[in-house]
């Protein structure tokens, strides 16, 4: 029993994980590792901030009321995006387009599970009106953020969407941390077909879902095709949780052995709160040694509860494959 061995079984050299990792030597390359490779010289980068406006003077919001902020198409990576307007609670969901392409859904408790754990941000709740959209690409570091060099065709759009609510006047925006890189690197892209893992995560069908005392809550994994380090889930009164993958499965684990205070710090995570939990599936958060769900036809999380009906938010979190090559930018598990 068990799901440890997953991510070894499923390696195929492509994908995320074959960015970064082997499992057999290559005769024509050095040989690098954590222990054995030198540092090297970097080439410098120049970073920012921008703002761009949304609305103004909001205050009557309908279920097709949207704001688009169009981000800078003139810079090379973005690395954050951090929204201030609306309140959370009055958010219906965020998108993020690429060129003609929806990358990624984003919903409020994505938002805050996401927040919490890699941000330590605890004051984040459904009235935050100011906070860090974790899009695809949003990281600590420059390597795993979003480039946008090479691709000026497929420029970065968020739109958010919000529901029907009447509030006080408020003016939207969006602040955008972007960088720059240098000539050298701009050429190399231009000439080659870049693939970098960025950070990822994604909602099974909204990630919404109540929970019985009497039946639990089986939630459906089959719409996740990253490459999966973790899960979050934000659930009051959980009992238990299994994960399911293919024919292995984790067997029922106690909520009390999930619970985010226990499993953050030792996972590369910064912050923990009540009720949430954390199903590791990779060594580290966001670590391209999780487990590429798309090579799996079986996957399911099974959730229990003590009593009542507890509503359950689930994200999965992990990598994809940003692929820049003539101008195009895809995304791969």
């Amino acid at each position: 029993m068990g799901i440890d061995n997953v991510a070894i079984k499923t390696f195929n050299s492509t994908g995320a994980q074959s960015v970064c990792r082997a499992n057999e030597a290559d005769s024509s390359k050095l040989i690098e590792s954590q222990f054995l490779t030198k540092c090297t010289t970097e080439y410098i980068n120049g970073s920012g901030v921008s703002l761009i406006n949304g609305s103004a003077g909001l205050t009557t919001l309908t279920a097709s009321t949207t704001d688009e902020f169009y981000l800078p198409s003139d810079c090379d990576a973005i690395s954050d995006v951090i929204y201030n307007g609306v309140a959370l609670s009055n958010i219906s969901k965020i998108d993020v387009i690429i060129g003609q392409l929806t990358a990624q859904t984003i919903y409020p408790y994505d938002i805050i599970s996401r927040n919490i754990t890699e941000l330590a941000t605890t004051t984040i709740t459904t009235a935050s009106p100011t906070f860090s959209i974790p899009f695809i690409g949003r990281a600590k570091n420059t390597i795993n953020s979003f480039l946008q060099a090479g691709a000026m065709t497929n420029q970065i759009k968020i739109k958010v969407t919000y529901k029907a609510a009447s509030i006080t006047s408020t003016d939207t925006s969006v602040c955008v941390f972007s960088h720059q890189i240098t000539n050298t690197e701009k050429n190399f892209i231009a000439k080659n077909i870049v693939n970098r893992p960025i950070h990822m995560s994604q909602n099974p069908t909204k990630g919404v879902g109540t929970v019985l005392a009497t039946t639990g809550k089986t939630v459906d994994l089959s719409t996740i095709n990253i490459n999966v380090s973790h899960i979050l889930i934000h659930c009051a009164g959980l009992q238990s949780a299994e994960l399911i993958l293919g024919n292995d499965r984790t067997g029922n684990i106690p909520a009390e052995a999930l619970q985010s205070s226990l499993n953050s710090e030792l996972f590369s995570l910064a912050g923990s709160a009540t009720n949430l939990y954390i199903i590791k599936t990779a060594d580290s958060a966001f670590s391209t040694a999780g487990i590429p769900f798309a090579r799996l036809n079986n996957r399911q999380l099974k959730l229990t509860c003590t009593s009542g009906t507890p509503t359950a938010h689930v994200t999965v979190c992990g990598t994809q494959v940003q692929t820049t090559v003539g101008g195009t930018i895809s995304f791969s598990a």
